[in-house]
């Protein structure tokens, strides 16, 4: 593989294989807003020593670009900056000129300001910002072309690797700067929020696809959409763990398997969180670190209702052996909060993921179907050994009709279904419905909880 040149932006350096190609010319397109001068200062920031980074800017003054970079934690220090901005004396020595001047009058000076810049400074990293501005110091759309051709060849003979921009309109496109880059990375705003794309990018394989971005005070962060890795087959795999209730346990003909996905669906208030919370504590006991995320509840009642049934969630949370994190609604994109959890699940060493709930987990994709972010997401833990637990609510209190509204059931290697019956009194009920890789107990029993823990006692 070719040596890269990161972009400052790990997300989107994950995206291009490992970073850009040495001394290729790469377009960044997009509406106003979404972060395309933002990009261009942390690929320059990303510079290994002062003097690399070359900032040519047509549009903002260099204190105003000082001033916002290091208003999102962008160090500017290794930046020489090239600001070809119009200041205020521009209309007080140039009445007679409209808004841009003729192109007799600019094109020379601005041409030379930039060649005796780059033969001084000799820079590897250089942003353009924006080519837009150069098609009006241009006598025609074929001379337009010529120079920025020129242009970026004048670069990349050097030994840069530039970035530049565009702002393309219906009136003014930018389809010739889209040939005559090496790469095309696009910012969007879509209904479900922002997102990046990289669109073409010579020389090397890429992650196709729009991917998940935010752009605000961290600058712009990238989150690829995740791909399920690999299966990963190592010993243990499968292997059957207990848990920590006997009476489940038979339920499920041994315990629930290591690296699986199950599914505990059920109406509210069931007790589907606490038969969770058991679990959890019992794989922390015995197997490793387990993260539970909850989309809803408090973590202090969560807490509250473990140790009033003897669940040792606490203890393990205080002995580092089991992580509880409150996800606000929204507080992350669905890519985002997806990259979040291999960090954790990488940095803890967990072995189960604990998801409280898939409704919860559905308000991080604003107006996205739940089905591939979930699959994603639960299948790629799966694949690396890591047990999944889904708490999923459904709407229908009695029987068995609904295990999931949301067209997810197929995703679980195990289910296991709370529900309530009726005889003169109102019962609540467990089953197993699915269990693929060992036989189990089809038939239905009534769930307890309490005073410890919860039990599955035959009807």
């Amino acid at each position: 593989m070719k040596e890269r040149v990161s972009s400052g932006i790990p997300g989107l350096d994950q995206i291009l294989n490992g970073g850009l190609l040495p001394s290729t010319a790469v377009l960044v397109r997009g509406g106003p807003g979404l972060g395309k001068t933002t990009t261009g200062l942390q690929f320059l920031s990303a510079a290994s020593q002062e003097g690399d980074s070359l900032f040519i800017g047509f549009q903002e003054a260099e204190e105003q670009l000082k001033t916002n970079a290091t208003a999102i934690g962008i160090d500017v220090s290794n930046i020489t900056f090239l600001s070809l901005a119009p200041d205020d004396s521009f209309f007080k020595e140039h009445e007679s000129y409209d808004i841009f001047a003729s192109t007799d009058v600019e094109h020379e000076p601005v041409t030379k300001a930039i060649v005796d810049t780059i033969e001084a400074l000799k820079p590897t990293r250089v942003f353009v910002d924006s080519f837009t501005h150069l098609r009006f110091l241009t006598a025609d759309v074929f001379q337009y072309r010529k120079e920025v051709l020129s242009f970026i060849n004048y670069l990349t003979e050097r030994g840069a690797t530039v970035l530049f921009t565009s702002e393309h309109s219906d009136s003014s496109p930018d389809d010739d700067l889209r040939f005559l880059s090496d790469g095309v990375i696009s910012l969007k705003q879509t209904p479900m929020g922002q997102e990046i794309c990289v669109e073409k990018f010579r020389g090397s394989d890429f992650l196709k696809g729009s991917h998940q971005m935010r752009n605000g005070a961290h600058g712009v962060e990238v989150f690829p959409r995740p791909l399920p890795p690999n299966e990963e087959l190592v010993p243990g795999r499968f292997e059957p763990i207990s848990t920590g209730i006997a009476s489940i346990d038979n339920l499920l003909g041994g315990g629930l398997e290591m690296g699986t996905v199950t599914m505990i669906t059920g109406p509210s208030g069931i007790g589907k969180s606490t038969l969770s919370s058991c679990i959890a504590e019992q794989f922390s006991h015995s197997l490793g670190h387990v993260n539970i995320y909850l989309f809803e509840e408090e973590i202090s009642s969560y807490l509250h209702r473990a140790r009033q049934l003897n669940i040792a969630l606490q203890h393990q949370a205080e002995a580092e052996r089991l992580t509880i994190e409150q996800i606000e609604p929204l507080q992350y994109l669905a890519d985002e909060f997806a990259s979040k959890v291999y960090k954790d699940v990488v940095q803890n060493n967990t072995r189960l993921v604990v998801l409280d709930s898939t409704a919860g987990f559905k308000m991080t994709l604003r107006e996205e179907s739940i089905q591939n972010r979930l699959h994603a997401l639960a299948k790629g833990l799966s694949r690396i050994n890591v047990s999944v637990i889904l708490v999923n609510e459904t709407f229908a209190l009695y029987g068995e009709d609904s295990i999931s509204e949301k067209g997810i059931s197929y995703l679980s290697d195990t289910i296991i279904s709370l529900s309530y019956y009726a005889d003169d009194t109102t019962h609540s009920q467990i089953s197993v419905m699915k269990k693929r890789l060992s036989d189990f107990d089809r038939k239905p029993h009534q769930y307890l909880i309490g005073p410890d823990k919860v039990q599955a006692v035959a009807v």
